[in-house]
């Protein structure tokens, strides 16, 4: 499929091989790696800072406006 750059890592995510054609001759493959999925960008690295299990609870301090 022409102009479709943006698709190949979903294909290639879900296995599929991809054939590189230039004017009607077959001149590569992209095959997925074998290994498994790609990782997002979100998430991907462990935060240095861990976070406190009661992170939602409400704060039991009384802040004073600053006038």
């Amino acid at each position: 499929m022409r102009n479709a750059f943006a698709r190949l890592p979903k294909w290639l995510d879900k296995g599929k091989t991809i054939e590189i054609i230039k004017r009607g001759k077959h001149v590569a493959d992209l095959v997925p790696k074998a290994g498994g999925k790609r990782k997002g960008r979100l998430g991907c690295t462990p935060s240095p800072y861990p976070i406190p299990a009661d992170i939602d609870d409400p704060v039991e301090v009384q802040w004073e406006a600053m006038l």
